[in-house]
C-alpha cells in the first residue's frame, strides 16, 4: 500500500517547523478558533504522505487557490502547471449562497466566507476513486498542513458549515466524516443551531 493513502495512516509530521510555532505539526489547525495557514510549511510537505482515497486516481497537486465559489467549491492553479480547475470538494455539502432569483440557503453565506479563508494560499490536493464530477470539477479533499486538524473537510464539518455527502464510490472517510458531522451536531454549533 502507498504510504499515506490508508485513511488510518498517522498524519506526517513537519520536522522543519519551528520549535516555538503555535502550529502542531501532529494535530495541526484545531476545530475552533482562527486557522493557521502557512504557504512555506505547504511548499516543504510531501503529498504523497497526506491522507487520500486507498485507491486515488491521481497523485498529489500543490496548488494555490484562487478563486472561492462557496463552501465546498474553489478554484485552483497547480504550482508546477498542470491544472487549472475547478475543485469540487469531496465527502461534504455546504448549504448554497444566492443565486438569483433563488435566496441563498440558512448558512450558505456563512459557510462560503468559511472557505474564503483559502483564497490566496497554498493547499494540497489528494484524491479518492473518482478524478471528476458529471459537470466536469475535480474532485478533491483539501489539506492546509499535514496534521489531522488540515484536513479542511473535517474543519467545515466539526464547526457546522457542511453535512456530510457520498456521491459514487469516493467514500474513503465517509465514516471519520459521519464522526465529525455528529459532534458539530451534539456540540450545536453552526448550522445546527442556526437553521433549525
Amino acid at each position: 500500500m502507498v504510504a499515506g493513502t490508508d485513511a488510518g495512516s498517522p498524519p506526517p509530521t513537519d520536522a522543519a517547523e519551528p520549535p516555538d510555532s503555535n502550529y502542531d505539526p501532529v494535530a495541526g489547525n484545531a476545530f475552533e478558533g482562527d486557522l493557521i495557514f502557512d504557504d512555506a510549511r505547504m511548499m516543504r510537505l510531501d503529498g504523497d504522505m497526506l491522507r487520500a482515497g486507498s485507491t486515488p486516481c491521481r497523485a498529489p497537486v500543490l496548488a494555490r487557490v484562487y478563486h472561492v465559489f462557496d463552501g465546498d467549491t474553489i478554484e485552483v492553479t497547480a504550482l508546477d502547471g498542470s491544472l487549472d480547475k475547478h475543485v469540487r470538494l469531496i465527502g461534504v455539502d455546504t448549504p448554497e449562497i444566492a443565486h438569483s432569483p433563488t435566496p441563498a440557503d440558512c448558512y450558505g453565506p456563512e459557510a462560503s466566507v468559511f472557505t474564503q479563508q483559502l483564497q490566496d494560499h497554498l493547499v494540497w490536493l489528494t484524491f479518492d476513486n473518482d478524478c471528476e464530477d458529471r459537470y466536469g470539477r475535480l474532485l478533491a479533499y483539501v489539506h492546509i498542513g499535514g496534521g489531522s486538524g488540515d484536513f479542511w473537510e473535517r474543519q467545515l464539518l466539526r464547526r457546522g458549515f457542511a453535512t456530510v455527502l457520498t456521491v459514487g464510490s469516493d467514500r474513503s472517510f465517509r465514516t471519520e466524516f459521519e464522526s465529525d458531522e455528529a459532534a458539530a451536531r451534539a456540540a450545536n454549533v453552526g448550522l445546527w443551531s442556526a437553521c433549525r
